[in-house]
This record gives C-alpha cells, sequence and structure tokens, in this order.
C-alpha cells in the first residue's frame, strides 16, 4: 500500500506539472473562433529597448516543438520559420508586468494592438524564470466585430540560447552580404536584394513588387535603412547566424540593428533584420 500511495503522488505530481507547464486558449476575429492549443513563451531582447528584455507568448494553431526552439540561436527566427503559415497571437509582457502589445497572424494578414483598458492581463508570477496567468478581452461583443483573446498560460522560461561561435571581425560571409544588402538597397535594386535574402523572404518581396503601394513602401524602405553601419559583433551555430550593428537612420536618429541569417544551398541570405533607435 506505501509503494502504491507513493506511486499515486507522483503521478499526481506530474500531471500537474504538466498542466501548468503549457498554454492556450481561443482567438475570435470576426465572429470566427479559432483554438489555439499549442503554445510557448521565452524572453527576449525588448524591441524598444536593447537594453531590457520581455516575456513573448506565443499561441498558435499547429504544434510548436519547445525542444527545438529551446536550442537555436535566434528563438524569434527559429519560431517563424516553424510557425509559417500558422494562425498565431503574441503577447508581449514587459518585467512590470505591463502589456507591451498584442501581435497577431492569419491567413488574411497580420496587425498588432496596444493601448490599454481594453483587456485584463491577470499575472500569478513574471520574472526571468516563469510567468504564469491569463489575458482575457472585456468586451465580449468583440467576438462578434473584432478580435477578441481568451488565453491561460503557465511557462517555466527557458535559460538563454546559446548563440554558438564567435564570427571574425566584420561578421565575416554573413557581414558581407548584410553590408551587399544594404547597397543594394540603397541602389534600389530589387532584384539583387532578393538575391541576398532567404528564398521566403526573396518570393514574397518579389510578389508585390508590382502592387500599387509597392513604390511608396520600398521608398520608405529605402529612407530608413541603416546608414553609417558599424560591426558590434556576431555569432554562427550550424546553418544560423546574428549580426548586430550599430549606425542612424535616416533621421539621423542612434540605431541598433540585430540581422538573423541562414545558410541556404551554402549561400548566406537574410532572413530578418529588427532595429531599434533612440531619438535625437
Amino acid at each position: 500500500m506505501k509503494t502504491s500511495s507513493y506511486l499515486v503522488h507522483a503521478v499526481l505530481l506530474l500531471a500537474c506539472g504538466v498542466a501548468f507547464a503549457k498554454g492556450s486558449g481561443t482567438f475570435y476575429q470576426d465572429g470566427k473562433a479559432m483554438a489555439l492549443d499549442n503554445a510557448y513563451a521565452y524572453r527576449m531582447a525588448d524591441p524598444f529597448d536593447a537594453g531590457k528584455q520581455i516575456t513573448r507568448i506565443v499561441f498558435a494553431d499547429r504544434a510548436i516543438d519547445a525542444g527545438v526552439l529551446n536550442d537555436a540561436a535566434d528563438r524569434d527566427s527559429a519560431i517563424d520559420e516553424m510557425l509559417r503559415g500558422a494562425v498565431r497571437v503574441e503577447l508581449n509582457v514587459d518585467s512590470d508586468g505591463n502589456l507591451q502589445n498584442v501581435n497577431v497572424r492569419t491567413d488574411s494578414g497580420s496587425g498588432s494592438q496596444s493601448g490599454s483598458g481594453w483587456y485584463t492581463l491577470s499575472l500569478k508570477r513574471n520574472d526571468d524564470k516563469r510567468i504564469e496567468g491569463s489575458f482575457r478581452t472585456n468586451d465580449e461583443s468583440e467576438k462578434a466585430k473584432g478580435r477578441y483573446y481568451d488565453f491561460r498560460f503557465a511557462f517555466d522560461l527557458p535559460g538563454a540560447p546559446d548563440a554558438g561561435q564567435s564570427l571574425p571581425a566584420g561578421g565575416g560571409e554573413p557581414g558581407k552580404i548584410y553590408l551587399a544588402h544594404l547597397a543594394l538597397l540603397r541602389k534600389g535594386d530589387i532584384d539583387g536584394m532578393a538575391k541576398t535574402m532567404s528564398k521566403a523572404r526573396a518570393e514574397e518581396l518579389l510578389a508585390h513588387r508590382n502592387d500599387a503601394d509597392f513604390k511608396t513602401m520600398f521608398g520608405f524602405i529605402q529612407s530608413q535603412a541603416l546608414r553609417e553601419p558599424k560591426y558590434v559583433n556576431g555569432h554562427v551555430k550550424g546553418d544560423l547566424a546574428t549580426l548586430e550593428y550599430t549606425g542612424k537612420d535616416g533621421d539621423g536618429n542612434a540605431v541598433k540593428t540585430t540581422v538573423s541569417m541562414k545558410r541556404e544551398a551554402g549561400a548566406w541570405k537574410i532572413e530578418k533584420e529588427s532595429s531599434s533607435s533612440s531619438l535625437n
């Protein structure tokens, strides 16, 4: 009886652990309910303040391999690749417990929501080890005519990813490709740019080049492209590399840019680029 009692106790503990190491919920968009039964949470640099960390909780209608993401040097790019084409909602939570924003991706497009007063975020715990709580839209009518969120989550957060080996001065071959990409962008050479980008990103760029508003959007991208790039550091792990640069944007503001790259068919290609600026 004692052995059986211990076994039952152990099973119950295991069951509780599994139950609280996950997240799920329902996302409504214009009356359509979508069950997002898969989730993952991780710490990342604040997109608006590189000196801070936020916690991102990702909900999706597709299976998420946490082991693969835990081992990824660049979790943002890895989860983008894993969930390409999936319905996806991201909650970005500041260290002080405030919601920075909600990002949505569906087959009909993407969007972001921020502000306050329209949701309730209840956190039982929020630190660099664990996040646990719930998130819900306050106005029930949003289920039928807008976006409505109803999520619960409880995650032990993975440690910092292994960035891999340091790249040589200047970023090595990935750095050369990125600087070449910037030069092509400034020239407006769209075909040349596509050759420096990952297959998925290149196809997306070329597919929209004949859109009515493409010229305007491309002009804006050109105007904000990194100027006076200065290599800070970079790492490579397998077929993925990450580069960091400082420089200026089109308005002369100081910028920090992070570039994620992947090796396709033996050549380095740009997968993702994100920047944060300091207003003068």
